[in-house]
């Protein structure tokens, strides 16, 4: 007991005059989400209880909490942990937003479903008390990211070496390749939980993707993506998307980390081999996802849709390019994916 009374007392290294968190319903992504902003204080859980039955489920069956916070009470935010273990939400960071300290290692990974896009950030550190670290707090947090499904060090570790003056600014692929994200459609696929940041610490080999397809936003819609080559990695990322103007349509983009001009000017021709059809010598269509990343798109025709949806087991996406580059394709299966692809089908860009 004397441990919770001391973790309840702290909060993170923040300026006294942030503004204390406050809950909106908002328009994101052609949904109606919740939006919590400020630093969690006295309360906060009290005016989430009372909106959080307002906020309508989005089509993967979870209502959405966006999170920008600098963090806070550390009581108050297990608090709101425990008001959305009763009432699941899918937490996100979103594009600009920063979740750190008590938001990131506790509010955040409270969520049933938790991902951060891709120019998020989410920030761990010590707690402190009177300026000095505290491990039983730092153990109580790691706990409690343990019966959330994260590993306890993937916590711990962060919340033991960095120092509660700092914070520890997390990429999307950082999240991802500790363990402590987790996508819609993972259960559904078969995903197994993925850590290849800690296995590759640990024993020096990074493990290889996975060939199970999540679920992630896509515009005002869904898309279902897999990584060929790491769980924790956008390069090479194959997505399936399909637009609302467009109905009956599918489409595979592959993501490559680089800018557009230097892509397309590399890229010669596109194929994708199924065990079911082939589409030979296409010319991918290239445009710059955001400043990082260029995207490859192919289109599936209309009349391989339905095979691509349910009869494909096994692909191979490849693209031809001009010297000296190398040839660049990437290999997967469809099979234990199928309610992924069609929720995905059914849930386009709008």
């Amino acid at each position: 007991m004397l441990k919770f009374i001391l973790c309840a007392t702290l909060a993170a290294s923040l300026p006294m005059a942030a503004r204390a968190a406050d809950f909106e319903l908002i328009e994101w992504r052609g949904k109606t989400v919740l939006q919590m902003t400020g630093q969690i204080d006295t309360g906060t859980t009290d005016k989430f209880v009372a909106v959080a039955d307002k906020t309508e489920p989005a089509a993967h069956g979870l209502p959405i909490l966006l999170l920008d916070s600098p963090g806070g009470s550390v009581l108050e935010a297990l608090k709101l942990s425990t008001a959305l273990d009763d009432r699941p939400f899918h937490t996100v960071i979103p594009d600009g937003a920063a979740c750190a300290s008590a938001c990131a290692s506790i509010v955040f990974i409270a969520g049933r479903y938790r991902t951060m896009e891709a120019f998020g950030r989410f920030g761990q550190h010590s707690c402190s008390y009177g300026g000095v670290e505290d491990a039983d707090c730092n153990e109580i947090i790691s706990q409690h990211a343990f019966r959330h499904g994260v590993s306890h060090g993937s916590v711990a570790a962060f919340l033991t070496y960095v120092p509660a003056a700092d914070i520890l600014w997390f990429s999307r692929e950082d999240i991802d390749g500790w363990g402590i994200s987790h996508y819609p459609g993972s259960e559904d696929s078969g995903f197994e939980k993925s850590e290849p940041r800690a296995i590759g610490m640990i024993t020096g080999n990074i493990p290889e993707g996975q060939s199970s397809w999540r679920l992630d936003f896509w515009g005002n819609g869904w898309r279902a993506f897999v990584r060929p080559a790491r769980d924790d990695e956008r390069e090479l990322q194959i997505s399936m998307y399909c637009r609302e103007k467009m109905p009956g349509r599918l489409f595979l983009l592959a993501e490559l980390t680089g800018p557009e001009e230097v892509i397309s000017s590399a890229i010669a021709s596109a194929s994708l081999k199924t065990d079911t059809f082939t589409i030979e010598q296409v010319k991918p269509n290239v445009s710059q996802i955001d400043p990082l990343v260029t995207g490859l798109t192919i289109e599936i025709p209309k009349a391989h849709v339905i095979p691509w949806l349910t009869n494909v087991q096994n692909f191979e996406l490849s693209f031809a390019v001009v010297p000296p580059y190398d040839p660049i394709w990437a290999t997967g299966s469809l099979a234990g994916s199928r309610k992924n692809l069609i929720f995905a089908a059914n849930h386009c860009d709008i």
